[in-house]
């Protein structure tokens, strides 16, 4: 009777259970693990077939732990996970407070800021006594703010750069009809909006003009507030919440969770917190239910950040290194998808210098 090793029988010893639950035995841990086996038999006598077995043995093996290696390869070059397995937003927020609180503080003249924003809007113009056809147009902006610390010294918006289209091509009709007046405006989450008719860029608009409300400044979600009120946030995520509220009582607002996310956007996008009280603003838009985590995203001037939606009309983008805040994003809750307005913050902190104001000057009368 023949003695020749059974090739199957011999793969079928080599192959461990632990295979099975995707680990990473090699295929030279399987081929020791069949020899050893083969030789503790009673029957097991070495003939030259043997190479061709083992031979057969090492090709099986290798694959069999090419092939796991392969799925794990695979698996781990995934960039982001399926939305059902992404962190939660409250983590992201969180770790953005922790991060965000240990940059230093810093003081001077004014606050400064810097930022681009965008804005979609309608327009129509006709002669008097008319009612003129309406179209749609985006306008983008480059801006600065200037918030005194001091309210004996003016704030300043500078509008660097501007620019407005038409959105389609039925709009772009409408207006070539009514004259290609230029469109021009200047708006966005948490930034002084400036429309009508403005001088081109560059041009300034004094904020704390009280003679009109939209140019008052500071602005915490619609709402005049002074330069001491924001100076003096508490840097605690139930204390910050319950002033909000009591602001948007003080105006007539509802204090809902819409109306504090709308404040902690203003607060973190343009206005002086110190970088505590930021993390205290996180943390409280931690604890709201309605918070998701949409994964990693760019903003719309390319930067890769995480996404918060707030709600399904506003999203903020964190850069998860320093947990700054880089853009904000609202969108049309009638049109899901649909971006309406942003501003990305580019820079921002405390300076002694004072702004180089241009010569076109916009008025609150």
């Amino acid at each position: 009777m023949s003695r020749k090793p059974d090739e199957m029988r011999l793969l079928a010893m080599a192959r461990p259970e632990s295979l099975d639950r995707g680990s990473r035995l090699s295929a030279e841990d399987v081929l020791t693990k069949a020899g050893d086996e083969s030789r503790t038999r009673p029957d097991f006598r070495p003939s030259r077939p043997r190479r061709n077995v083992m031979t057969a043995l090492r090709v099986a093996a290798a694959a069999m732990a090419v092939t796991v290696v392969t799925i794990l390869l695979v698996r781990s070059t995934n960039p982001e996970p399926p939305a059902s397995h992404l962190v939660s937003a409250r983590t992201v927020l969180l770790a953005a407070a922790n991060r965000i609180e240990t940059t230093g503080a810093a003081t001077g003249r004014y606050w400064h800021s810097v930022g681009q924003s965008m804005a979609t809007g309608g327009e129509g113009r006709g002669p008097a006594g008319t009612t003129p056809k309406t179209f749609t147009y985006r306008a983008t902006c480059t801006h600065e703010v200037w918030m005194a610390k001091s309210e004996r010294e003016p704030s300043w918006l500078l509008v660097t750069a501007q620019s407005g289209v038409p959105l389609k091509a039925a709009d772009e009709e409408i207006w070539r009809h009514q004259g290609a007046y230029r469109l021009g405006a200047c708006d966005g989450p948490g930034v002084p909006g400036v429309g009508g008719v403005v001088p081109r860029a560059p041009f300034a608009v004094r904020l704390d003009d009280r003679r009109a409300a939209e140019l008052s400044y500071p602005q915490v979600a619609s709402i005049h507030v002074t330069t001491k009120e924001v100076m003096a946030l508490p840097a605690d995520p139930v204390r910050i919440k319950e002033v909000l509220q009591g602001w948007a009582r003080r105006a007539g607002y509802q204090a809902d969770e819409e109306f504090l996310c709308t404040g902690a956007t203003s607060l973190l996008s343009q206005l002086p917190t110190t970088p505590r009280v930021r993390a205290a603003l996180y943390r409280m838009l931690a604890g709201f239910p309605g918070v998701r985590n949409i994964g990693t995203i760019t903003d719309p001037l390319g930067r890769v950040g995480r996404g918060i939606e707030l709600s399904p009309a506003r999203r903020l983008v964190i850069e998860e290194s320093s947990g700054r805040l880089l853009a904000v994003q609202e969108r049309s809750p009638d049109h899901p998808g649909t971006v309406t307005a942003w501003t990305a913050v580019t820079a921002s902190g405390w300076t002694s210098a004072s702004p180089k104001l241009p010569d076109a000057i916009v008025s609150g009368d």
